[in-house]
């Protein structure tokens, strides 16, 4: 809806990070999963024993827990050992799709929920999908950090112009009441004047006829 001329000017907008955390939440997330495949050589032979394990503790009971459970981290370890260099290509892959799939998902959320973010930040935000998308380094929760200090820097440039349009506002008002007020004075003022000026003439009327009357003949007077 356009704003009326004379409606009061609207404060500009001002992110918190109250605002800002679910989408730091779900970056967050993002980053935890390729860090997960980016470590998939060790999570994912650490996985296979604990899911071995559970199974042996179900097939065997409590005995399994610990017979089961001794042979599946032997198991595991040895397999994991064998094939970690697939295991870690997988896991490459895999944390590079996770990585443009967070990429993605966080950058269309800002761009529904907060696009003036990217005005000062786009470059930012460009340089966390190179990161995630390196082997190794994309275990950096990069797609996080730079969401933070995208947050931080929009959160810190808009309260600056909340702060400055409060000035801007209240030097208004001042000056808005400094004219009324001069208004007033210079109203007062020509309400005195007048008022003086009403006074005087009728002082200059009573003059005026008592002057006249006593310059009439008594006679003159009383036959008049």
């Amino acid at each position: 809806m356009p704003q009326n001329r004379n409606d009061p000017p609207q404060p500009p907008p001002v992110m918190t990070w109250g605002k800002a955390l679910p989408v730091l939440v779900v970056a967050g997330i993002f980053d935890l999963m390729g860090l997960f495949f980016n470590m998939f050589w060790f999570f994912g032979p650490a996985l296979a024993a604990v899911w071995c394990t559970v199974k042996a503790t179900d097939v065997a009971g409590a005995v399994g827990t610990y017979v089961g459970g001794a042979l599946c981290a032997t198991v595991a370890t040895v397999g994991g050992s064998l094939a970690v260099g697939p295991l870690e290509t997988f896991g490459i892959i895999m944390a590079m799709a996770v990585g443009l799939a967070g990429w993605l998902v966080v950058g269309l959320l800002l761009l529904i929920f907060n696009g003036r973010i990217f005005k000062e930040n786009a470059l930012w935000f460009a340089a966390s999908l190179l990161i995630d998308e390196m082997p190794i380094i994309g275990s950096l929760p990069a797609l996080t950090g730079v969401t933070w200090k995208m947050y931080h820097t929009q959160i810190k440039t808009e309260k600056a112009a909340f702060a400055k349009w409060q000035k801007e506002q209240a030097d208004v008002q001042l000056q808005k009441r400094q004219r009324q007020a001069a208004q007033l004075m210079q109203a007062q003022a020509m309400q005195q004047e007048a008022t003086n000026d009403a006074t005087f003439n009728q002082i200059q009327a009573a003059n005026d006829e008592k002057y006249n009357n006593e310059g009439i003949p008594e006679n003159l007077r009383k036959a008049a």
